[in-house]
């Protein structure tokens, strides 16, 4: 390649730019009008990412409100079936089976779980008096105007204050929830009620509501026309829910800068409001939208609008940057062309010494190039390559004359996707500033296999044409040996996943073959009893629901993470912890965990997973070898400066001094008698900081050893 190619500007260029002062303030407007320009296109991207970030953040909230009343629809349901599955049912089974579903804990916003029954009017004094002879001795169906049917709530759980005061209470009489209930009745669907104000609401905090209703029928019942439906119907499971209590659930880890509201129907007044946020301020919003969700027979409106904190959440950096850089510059640019216009004899010697300087810089510039040990390549927008240097030429085996533009050089070096690497090339013309690439692998001359990481970065204008300089390193050897430590450490992992699965699943086969042996016995002593053998039976559904979970809960842990996710630490920890608790617990090890820093952060969760299974699995298998008396792993986070961390430490006794400095170096292992692999730990640090950015560091404590994860704080 001639020097030329890199000259920016000639002595003839240099002294016909600046022969007037004309031209100094024509440069200094176009540069000002540039400044602008960019100033402009870096406000618009801030908006654009902050205008995604609302729509994502926006579709996770419809997400969660979709998922968790599904749940509740799965909860109702199961009372259908409890209630055709037990005999005489009264309020104490009812009791007893909700009282075992914990529903504080697992379906967190219920207000409770009941049943509503039909009753002829031929039929109510023998329930009234059914129900006072079953302890609610003041029982009675509210409003008690006689009528063809009632509707009575007959069960409600949890049976606190609140609830008490909606046994006996006829919905049937209120326009909305019959509406809702008769829609239910008809269709044999999960059906949500318009707006109410619950009958459980005192003079205080009072919050409007909602009901869910799921029909029950006859078990024998065989569904032919609506009138069969009525005829075999019996009444409704349903939910009570305060509106207000839900959404605070279910929204609880919302982005405070956006404010949310929620209304029954299509239309958006206040009549209608069921919810609204308690940040939720009257203020013109930078963004807004509207949502519809057709929930179980009903239509709600989902409003949200960003609060004015979210304008302190866009990135405004790059524009500011730009203006306090290209105003300088502009300035710069105008003082140096009245100069240079005024000066016309010094600026022909300096621009002489200055064209003979550059001339010199190339020429050391092409020799730097060619000699450089990495791979390099200079490329023009038209796919003619301008220069390759030997390390490349050494590596490829291709010269300039073979490849004279990047798509012949594609062509003879990749076996498959052509098209797509080359449109990949094109695109690095529209790049503004140094990028990495990543790792991309092709054939050489010779045929063998290479691995290259890549970084480009724009280089000017060439013969009129843009250029872009591309730089490589050869990973080819790293390359092989990452995969292998990767699938060498998944397979350390699976075998501990699979000896954790024996461990879960020998107690519950265990349970179900006893019972199944029981039920075996009595029948072949004719000692059969209905209710007590749908009992047993409806246990082992049960252990058998407990295994699947299991098998769920591993398969999972092993999907690959795609993209980063929202996680806390604590979440992270009890995935970990639900996978080898039952195996710490049976070697009498203690789990202790505290979590005081536990804020919302992305990374790829299932990787640090593996990294806290491993460090637990690490500091049980120190406790086991050791016999430490109580033993004890305790797991706390904590906010240390500009980093959120995660200690794990046991009280083994620490790590000999001579080992602890290399326990994360590649195939070194204390466990070799145990078929340790030695890459547990070098995957976890892998996993930590090259994917996750972060740190894992170990030191001893006066109980023994502790390793902490870090993460950098972002903003």
């Amino acid at each position: 390649m001639n020097s030329e190619r890199f000259n920016i500007l000639s002595s003839r260029t240099i002294m016909e730019l600046f022969q007037s002062t004309m031209i100094a303030w024509i440069a200094f407007f176009i540069a000002l009008g540039i400044t602008f320009l960019l100033w402009s296109n870096a406000q618009n991207d801030a908006m654009e990412e902050a205008k995604n970030r609302f729509a994502r953040s926006n579709l996770d909230m419809i997400h969660k409100i979709n998922n968790r009343m599904e749940t509740y629809a799965n909860a109702l349901q199961s009372g259908t079936a409890l209630l055709n599955t037990v005999e005489k049912m009264n309020r104490k089974k009812w009791n007893i089976y909700f009282s075992s579903l914990e529903i504080a804990e697992h379906y967190p916003g219920f207000q409770g779980i009941g049943f509503s029954k039909v009753i002829p009017s031929n039929q109510l004094s023998e329930h009234i008096a059914q129900m006072r002879r079953e302890g609610l001795l003041e029982y009675g169906i509210k409003p008690s105007e006689k009528r063809a049917e009632y509707h009575s709530i007959i069960y409600l759980e949890p049976l606190d204050e609140r609830n008490k005061r909606a046994i006996g209470y006829d919905m049937f009489t209120n326009p909305i929830r019959k509406s809702a209930m008769i829609r239910a009745r008809d269709t044999g669907e999960v059906t949500l009620s318009g707006k109410v104000t619950l009958v459980q609401e005192n003079e205080t905090n009072i919050q409007v509501g909602f009901l869910m209703y799921v029909p029950f029928y006859h078990e024998q019942a065989i569904f032919i026309t609506q009138e069969h439906k009525k005829k075999y119907f019996e009444g409704f499971v349903y939910a009570p829910f305060r509106a207000n209590d839900l959404m605070l659930e279910i929204l609880a880890h919302q982005d405070p800068n956006i404010a949310v509201k929620l209304y029954d129907g299509t239309c958006v007044n206040e009549e209608n409001l069921l919810y609204q946020s308690d940040n939720f301020i009257k203020n013109k919003p930078l963004f807004t939208a509207s949502i519809p969700i057709e929930m179980y027979g009903r239509i709600w409106t989902v409003i949200f609008q960003t609060q004015p904190s979210f304008k302190a959440t866009i990135d405004s950096d790059n524009s500011r940057l730009i203006i306090l850089a290209g105003l300088p510059i502009s300035l710069l640019l105008l003082l140096t062309g009245l100069s240079f216009s005024q000066t016309a004899k010094r600026a022909k010697i300096m621009a002489r010494k200055m064209t003979s300087e550059i001339r010199a810089l190339n020429n050391e510039l092409e020799t730097i190039i060619d000699t450089a040990p990495n791979p390099i390549i200079l490329h023009t927008q038209d796919g003619t390559i301008i220069k390759i240097n030997k390390a490349w030429r050494d590596s490829c085996g291709y010269n300039m004359e073979e490849t004279p533009t990047t798509d012949i050089w594609v062509d003879k070096s990749y076996k498959e996707n052509h098209e797509k690497v080359k449109e990949y090339i094109r695109s690095l013309f529209t790049i503004t500033e140094k990028v990495d690439e990543g790792e991309f692998s092709f054939y050489s001359k010779a045929g063998e296999k290479i691995t290259w990481q890549f970084s480009s970065a724009p280089f000017g204008v060439i013969d009129g044409k843009k250029a872009v300089i591309s730089s490589a390193m050869d990973v080819t050897e790293l390359k092989n040996k990452d995969d292998l430590m990767m699938m060498q450490s998944r397979h350390a992992a699976m075998g501990e996943m699979i000896n954790m699965i024996s461990h879960q699943w020998r107690q519950p086969l265990a349970s179900v073959t006893a019972i199944s042996g029981l039920l075996n016995l009595e029948v072949m002593m004719d000692q059969y009893d209905k209710n007590h053998f749908t009992q047993k039976l409806d246990l082992i559904s049960d252990i058998a629901l407990e295994l699947s979970n299991t098998i769920n809960d591993f398969r999972n842990f092993f999907k690959e993470d795609k993209m980063k996710e929202s996680t806390t630490w604590k979440e992270l920890v009890e995935g970990s912890l639900a996978l080898i608790k039952p195996v710490l617990i049976s070697k009498l090890i203690r789990v202790e965990t505290a979590f005081p820093e536990n804020d919302l952060f992305t990374t790829y969760p299932r990787e640090i997973r593996q990294v806290i299974l491993n460090l637990i699995k690490n500091a049980e298998d120190a406790l086991v070898d050791n016999m430490t008396a109580e033993p004890t792993i305790w797991i706390r986070t904590m906010r240390e400066g500009t980093m959120r961390c995660l200690e794990i430490e046991d009280n083994a006794g620490g790590i000999a001094e001579e080992i602890i400095k290399h326990i994360f170096d590649p195939y070194f292992s204390t466990k070799m008698e145990k078929n340790g692999t030695g890459i547990g730990l070098y995957m976890s640090k892998t996993m930590v900081e090259k994917h996750g950015n972060g740190f894992l560091n170990v030191y001893n404590t006066v109980r023994g050893a502790c390793f902490r994860i870090s993460f950098p704080i972002k903003g």
